[in-house]
């Protein structure tokens, strides 16, 4: 199992995007997804607000803004347990 947290914004279609990728390798990698809206928290609002959407893991690392399907598969396979 491997966490990854996305924060986005509603409408945001990148974040909707993001999203959909990680949906996708879900099976396959087994992944719990959380989603935080950046719109709660304004410490989170100033912290991600230019770089939504971004998908952050369990080491620390993150993707962020447009995301590469290539590089998120990369990402997932560095942080399997």
């Amino acid at each position: 199992m491997i966490n990854v947290t996305l924060y986005f914004r509603e409408g945001c279609w990148l974040c909707d995007k993001a999203e959909e990728m990680v949906n996708g390798l879900k099976v396959k990698y087994g992944i719990n997804l959380s989603k935080i809206s950046i719109d709660s928290d304004k410490d989170i609002y100033e912290l991600y607000r230019y770089d939504i959407p971004v998908l952050e893991f369990k080491d620390g690392s993150a993707l962020h803004g447009v995301i590469k399907k290539k590089d998120l598969i990369q990402k997932i396979e560095a942080n399997l347990e």
